[in-house]
């Protein structure tokens, strides 16, 4: 069985506040159908975070359902595979699921419970004489024996001993966490409110667990189990090659063969200088560096003080002389001080600050500013208070 797996597009984005980025997503879908007409795979599957934010525009939703019926189109043949992400409506993902599958494409956005029980067939899909696909959305921690009842189901059913596939969209513990604000609470990795699970909770029974939500693509100690990344660099933190992954699994209980396929930009993302500086050398680089192709631009500058009203205007000239490049914003870093690694201030650019966890927005509150630390009892209530508006948001 070969798996085309991939996650985590964030459909509808706008880059601080300003920058509409479906040309660049429709790159991705160029590519993406050139891979899928390259590789044939026997089925494609998104692991969450289809769009930017749970309430996307009419025209976010209608870009995305052209891209996938071109998909369908390429490939009628290929089930196309798509759960909901944390940054997802469950029951958008949904809505339209009934008529979808009339064109191979299966939307799972939540677990449904009737009469105390999981309706499990939403989750399982059989690739006749291929394999089977668990197709688990993001779950609030709650609903996590989900993974285990699904696959002991399919487990059940697989009387032909084919490969299973396991999607997921969660935190998995001790990933590499590079494009996140990660935060630590009771033991346990929390990124983007989602608290970690161990692989060893889950059960054996997968031979790829295909994982989204971590933008940093990576295969996890098991050597099957695998964040395949975001296809669309994100924000400045992503400074790594973006793919996704083809997955080919030959016999249940094989070693999965896993082959990254990387995605071409159509923008970068520049930081310059690429260390901070003092503001005038910054901006020195930045006329000297000046990047020859097209993309975002962020400043990296070493100040102690609010700086000048004028450095935007300043920063926006120099970017003028070149050729597409679209200044974002200023990072700044405070000097060393008692001989201290710098400290980068608190990021006031309003994108990345809509995309940090709120625990940790708050924890850094009480460190810099109240100068003291959250009691355990004042985190666990803010943790719950945040996981229990998330899972609101979701439904």
């Amino acid at each position: 069985m070969k798996i085309l797996h991939t996650s985590d597009w964030h459909i509808g984005q706008t880059l601080n506040f300003h920058y509409d980025r479906h040309e660049e997503h429709q790159h991705f879908f160029d590519q993406l159908c050139r891979i899928i007409e390259r590789e044939r795979p026997d089925a494609l599957i998104v692991s969450g975070d289809l769009y930017d934010r749970n309430t996307p525009g009419n025209n976010t939703m209608r870009f995305l359902g052209d891209n996938l019926l071109r998909i369908c189109d390429l490939a009628p043949e290929m089930p196309l595979i798509l759960t909901a992400g944390n940054h997802d409506s469950s029951s958008r993902v949904e809505s339209m699921a009934g008529v979808w599958r009339r064109v191979n494409t299966w939307f799972v956005g939540a677990a449904e419970i009737l009469d105390d029980h999981y309706v499990l067939d939403k989750h399982i899909l059989e690739i006749p004489g291929k394999g089977w696909i668990a197709a688990i959305p993001y779950l609030p921690d709650y609903q996590n024996d989900l993974y285990n009842i699904v696959l002991e189901e399919i487990r059940r059913r697989n009387t032909e001993n084919l490969p299973v596939v396991l999607m997921g969209h969660t935190t998995i513990g001790n990933a590499v966490f590079t494009a996140h604000e990660a935060t630590t609470f009771n033991g346990r990795d929390i990124v983007g409110g989602i608290n970690s699970m161990n692989l060893n909770d889950i059960a054996d029974d997968y031979d790829y667990f295909a994982l989204g939500h971590i933008h940093t693509p990576q295969t996890l100690a098991n050597g099957k189990a695998r964040y395949c990344g975001s296809p669309v660099q994100l924000n400045f933190k992503e400074q790594f090659p973006h793919s996704v992954t083809m997955v080919t699994l030959e016999r249940h209980g094989d070693a999965p063969v896993i082959e990254a396929l990387e995605i071409e930009p159509l923008l970068r993302f520049h930081q310059i200088p690429a260390t901070a500086k003092p503001l005038d050398e910054a901006l020195d680089c930045l006329e000297t560096q000046l990047p020859e192709t097209p993309g975002y631009v962020q400043v990296n500058i070493l100040s102690a003080e609010r700086l000048p009203a004028d450095t935007e205007n300043r920063i926006r000239a120099l970017l003028d002389r070149g050729n597409g490049l679209r200044y974002c914003d200023y990072k700044i870093t405070r000097p060393a001080a008692n001989g201290k690694e710098p400290l980068e201030r608190p990021d006031f650019n309003l994108t990345e600050f809509r995309a940090r966890d709120p625990f940790d927005i708050a924890e850094q509150y009480f460190t810099t500013t109240l100068q003291t630390e959250m009691d355990d009892t004042l985190k666990e209530m803010l943790h719950a208070v945040i996981q229990e508006v998330r899972e609101e948001e979701t439904l």
